[in-house]
């Protein structure tokens, strides 16, 4: 249990800053190409928004896998 926590500990803030990283490149390259105001309001909101959820997502995923994969092993 200790080890899958520890495991979590460090995935997490990982995946976010990877998270955090691709919302940067993709605001900076639309930026350059000349996106206007609407873009970064609508389009790069939702991306946003849909990055965070299907992280928080993966998540969940590892921690029921990880959950089950523990009690086969008892």
């Amino acid at each position: 249990m200790k080890h899958s926590l520890v495991k979590l500990l460090l995935i997490i803030p990982s995946l976010f800053f990877l998270d955090w990283i691709i919302m940067v490149l993709v605001g900076s390259v639309s930026n350059i190409f000349g996106a206007n105001d609407n873009f970064f309001c609508t389009i790069y909101c939702d991306f946003g928004i849909a990055l965070l959820i299907a992280t928080i997502l993966f998540v969940v995923y590892l921690i029921i896998n990880q959950s089950f994969h523990h009690k086969v092993q008892i």
